[in-house]
């Protein structure tokens, strides 16, 4: 099963590969953090044909067209350009994401990094892997000793804003820094401990479902900001819900949930 998500998820990265650097139509959607272009549907499209045509009865969630309920346990969420404000400015942290989830649980993932060359993967109860290398998260028990990836988006809740920027200042001044791609490439750098730690504000469930299990699978927690849970229970609310997130390993996950809980909740 994880070869063909590989498959699928190389088959996507070519199409990104083909588009990059020569965009035609950048579109806003719901604000000017959140951009579509002819790549992010022309790689959604391989996808979900690859996917339908071998596992007609299973359900397909893309970021571009949304829930598509199947007759199986089985859901396939993809995000086909994850970091797509970096792709359009020719940055090459971008990549595709794909998991299988089965039973509200994430079994396999594959998330692609093509301007790197990078593939990693992921089966639940059988690690994590860059290529044929297997992952681990860092092995530092201070923040001191790590830098933490931030993502971040712009919001028009000022308040909301407020507490993200008394945390990043929290955070740079307890860390040994901060880094932001604010995209898949924080989650792949968290699971193979080249950094610490990620913390995102603005992940929806295609952003969530591969990273969650890249990092679980590499010793790491994810949590939201308030530590509980992701909830892969797929419903019509569900596709629409903003996540927070939060992934590290164990010890530097319970200094940075100390700073979350240190951030006046009323600012």
């Amino acid at each position: 099963m994880l070869e063909f998500l590989v498959e699928c998820a190389r088959a996507a990265g070519a199409v990104l590969e083909a588009h990059f650097g020569r965009l035609t139509t950048v579109r806003t959607k719901d604000s000017a953090a959140s951009v579509v272009t002819e790549a992010d549907l022309a790689a959604e499209r391989c996808l979900f044909e690859r996917i339908r045509a071998r596992f007609p009865e299973d359900g397909f969630l893309g970021e571009e067209t949304g829930f598509a309920p199947g007759r199986s346990a089985v859901v396939w969420v993809v995000d086909p350009l994850d970091g797509t404000s970096n792709f359009v400015a020719g940055l090459p942290w971008f990549g595709v994401m794909i998991a299988r989830i089965e039973d509200a649980e994430p079994r396999e993932a594959a998330l692609y990094l093509p301007a790197l060359g990078a593939m990693y993967t992921a089966q639940q109860d059988r690690g994590a892997r860059r290529n044929d290398t297997p992952l681990a998260v860092s092995t530092a028990t201070d923040l001191a000793q790590v830098l933490i990836g931030f993502g971040l988006d712009g919001t028009a809740d000022a308040a909301a804003l407020r507490r993200q920027g008394l945390l990043l200042a929290a955070v740079a001044q307890r860390s040994r820094n901060v880094r932001a791609t604010n995209s898949l490439v924080d989650f792949c750098y968290t699971a193979e401990g080249r950094l610490g730690g990620t913390i995102n504000f603005n992940c929806k469930l295609w952003d969530l479902a591969a990273p969650t299990l890249l990092v679980r699978e590499a010793g790491g927690v994810v949590t939201d900001l308030a530590g509980r849970e992701p909830d892969f229970r797929l419903d019509a609310a569900a596709t629409a819900r903003t996540h927070t997130v939060l992934a590290a390993p164990p010890a530097l996950h319970r200094q940075l949930r100390a700073l979350v809980d240190a951030v006046p909740a009323g600012v």
